[in-house]
């Protein structure tokens, strides 16, 4: 996978050279929401399953995603390579006297990626910048479910998934330069693609089965990304000016 990455910024790279080019190396971070619709469906089916009621706690809900990236910048348009860390989870849960149940699902996805920026428009020192990401998703899920009844633990287990797909995010950026620093919000609207569903980490036969539909569950990312970042931008050459 690196190698591939390696080949396709070379190929980029080596027909602009003589052009003014700047590296800009950037960290953005943020909130996401996710879909997760399979595993919602999952969690649903298994609360009608057990002979006891439960409640949802925690339903895969908007966390933070971590994104660092290095791109080369050339006049109005920068690209190079990005990665994405996000993470969400859910549990299901019931507790009284007699006893304690809970199952959890902690997923989460590691995604590098290409990442393109135009820019739009300047007003003043403000500037507008569509983005795009294209990348691959390597999820993990993680499941435990424990059960004790009275001081007697019944059940302690838990189960490890990965998948592997593809994303496109979309978005927009909106940036204020202060010194050799630029500050920026941006937003976006992450697209997975791709059939792979959950299986086990060790087993890739043994797939994460959806127990009344008997589809394959897979995971589900798609969701708005809103998030601040700061990039600091260097010159390729010391005749170049550091400013944006």
């Amino acid at each position: 996978m690196k190698q591939v990455f390696l080949i396709v910024i070379l190929i980029l790279i080596l027909p602009l050279q003589g052009k003014s080019q700047r590296i800009v190396a950037g960290i953005e971070s943020g909130m996401g929401a996710f879909s997760m619709k399979g595993l919602k469906e999952f969690n649903e089916i298994g609360m009608q399953e057990v002979p006891f009621d439960t409640k949802v706690v925690e339903d895969f809900p908007m966390y933070f995603y971590y994104r660092p990236y290095i791109l080369l910048n050339i006049n109005n348009v920068s690209f190079g390579p990005v990665y994405t860390f996000q993470s969400t989870g859910s549990r299901v849960s019931a507790k009284d006297y007699s006893g304690e149940y809970r199952f959890d699902m902690i997923v989460n996805s590691s995604a590098p990626g290409i990442y393109g920026e135009v820019n739009l428009y300047q007003f003043n020192k403000i500037h507008s910048t569509l983005t795009s990401i294209f990348g691959f998703l390597f999820s993990n899920l993680r499941m435990k479910e424990f059960l004790k009844v009275q001081e007697e633990v019944l059940t302690d287990e838990s189960y490890k998934f990965k998948s592997f797909n593809l994303f496109l995010e979309p978005g927009f950026k909106i940036s204020y330069p202060v010194r050799f620093l630029n500050f920026g919000i941006n937003a976006g609207y992450q697209i997975q693609f791709g059939i792979k569903s959950f299986h086990l980490t060790d087993n890739k036969d043994a797939k994460l089965i959806n127990p009344e539909s008997g589809d394959p569950v897979k995971p589900d990312w798609n969701g708005f990304r809103v998030g601040l970042s700061v990039s600091c931008l260097l010159p390729l050459s010391s005749k170049l000016p550091v400013n944006y």
